[in-house]
């Protein structure tokens, strides 16, 4: 796998890496990450891919990644200390 670079998101921190048969996209936010493997049979460029993170997209993305944030906060919450 190697990185291709970061793609302009006004969300998110994405960073794409090319793989033989797939596109690996990291999309990142505070705590969180989600990871997706984007077949290049279906997206052949990196353009294809940048037109893959569409605004449907990303707010499902993002409406996950308040899922996940919940999640992690309750957890940190219960079993964690407070920093003093």
């Amino acid at each position: 796998m190697r990185i291709v670079g970061p793609l302009p998101h006004p969300k998110f921190k994405v960073v794409l890496y090319a793989q033989e048969q797939h596109w690996y996209v990291e999309i990142e936010t505070g705590p969180m990450k989600q990871c997706f493997k984007v077949p290049k049979a279906r997206a052949a460029s990196q353009a294809e891919v940048q037109k893959w993170l569409d605004e449907e997209f990303s707010e499902e993305t993002y409406r996950i990644f308040e899922a996940m944030y919940r999640n992690y906060k309750a957890s940190a919450d219960r079993n964690l200390e407070n920093p003093s």
